[in-house]
């Protein structure tokens, strides 16, 4: 079995050296880490993980918290990539995720008392309104980060979702709507109320008879929801001719809504998205999107836990990404009087 002191044999290091290499300590130099994990790949090196924890009293494990009741599991398309290049940093810095859903703590009581049972050293939280034991996790000494807004207590990294929803707005206002609707994500979703805010601060901007929106709030953030919201606002005796939606999937469900009503996008209708997932840019029409540097959201989540793991960071103050609006082919200059 190949061991530390063989790796420090080759690489020219001593054996203090190549365990802190191995174990992302601070004091040691990028290149020195980049050449001791190269050395250890190269000789099928493993660690022992027990051994390790004893070694340093830490579990080396990060607890991944998300809800699966909003349609925002970690199978969802935007939280998928924030957490796939979260887990690419910490994996290189030596620890291991563990997927943390509601359903899981609620067979511990709660969350917090999962997060002990298993002892993890921190906690990402990528999606947890309304969990028991929230509260108790986010007070105790475990250091947690956040994707969205969960306490004051929790450093977040996240979109700028007012600015992002508020220029897909002025761009529908821009194009000649007069009647602008917004399909909203579920309300207890920080997401939903800050992309509400975003489109309500649009309306107010322009010279409209509806000041306060026209608003219909989808139950969860899937196609299924964006379909039943469309339904009824094509309900209404005066349809709306432009639509925001807060997510790709809600607004893809929208366009089938539309196209199963006899109801063409754009040539009636105009439909924003917001996310850019993958399938915006194939569905048909292509999906004018606001467009969320996830990559970033989950890289910077990642680095700044590590830095509390190292009590280098103690702020919790919010990181906000800017949003970009992406110009596909489901908006239409409206034509009407």
């Amino acid at each position: 079995m190949v061991t530390i002191y063989d790796i420090a044999k080759k690489a020219g290091f001593s054996p203090t050296t190549v365990s802190k290499a191995l174990n992302d300590y601070p004091d040691i130099s990028a290149a020195t880490k980049r050449k001791v994990r190269a050395i250890a790949r190269e000789l099928g090196y493993t660690p022992n993980s027990s051994a390790r924890a004893l070694a340093t009293s830490k579990s080396w494990l990060i607890g991944i918290l998300y809800n699966e009741d909003q349609g925002l599991g970690i199978r969802h398309p935007h939280f998928s990539e924030i957490i796939e290049k979260f887990k690419e940093r910490i994996e290189e810095a030596g620890y291991e995720l563990i997927f943390i859903g509601k359903r899981i703590g609620e067979r511990h009581n709660s969350i917090y008392e999962h997060c002990l049972y298993r002892g993890v050293d921190a906690v990402f939280i990528a999606n947890a309104p309304e969990v028991d034991g929230l509260e108790d996790l986010i007070n105790s000494r475990i250091p947690c980060i956040a994707s969205e807004p969960v306490s004051d207590q929790v450093p977040c990294v996240l979109s700028d979702n007012v600015e992002g929803a508020k220029r897909a707005v002025d761009y529908l206002f821009s194009m000649g709507h007069k009647r602008v609707a917004h399909i909203a994500g579920p309300i207890n979703a920080a997401a939903s109320q800050e992309r509400i805010l975003g489109y309500k601060t649009s309306v107010k901007a322009h010279d409209t008879d509806y000041s306060d929106g026209i608003i219909e709030v989808a139950s969860q953030y899937n196609f299924k929801s964006g379909y039943e919201a469309m339904q009824r606002l094509l309900d209404m005796p005066q349809p709306p001719t432009g639509i925001f939606c807060a997510s790709d999937l809600l607004a893809c469900g929208a366009i089938a809504a539309a196209r199963e009503r006899g109801v063409y996008i754009p040539e009636d209708i105009s439909i924003i998205g917001f996310d850019d997932i993958e399938v915006a840019a194939y569905v048909v029409p292509s999906l004018t999107t606001v467009r969320q540097n996830r990559a970033e959201i989950g890289l910077t989540c990642a680095e700044l836990l590590l830095k509390m793991l190292d009590g280098a960071n103690d702020s919790s103050d919010s990181i906000r990404i800017p949003t970009r609006l992406i110009i596909r082919n489901s908006c239409r200059r409206y034509a009407g009087g």
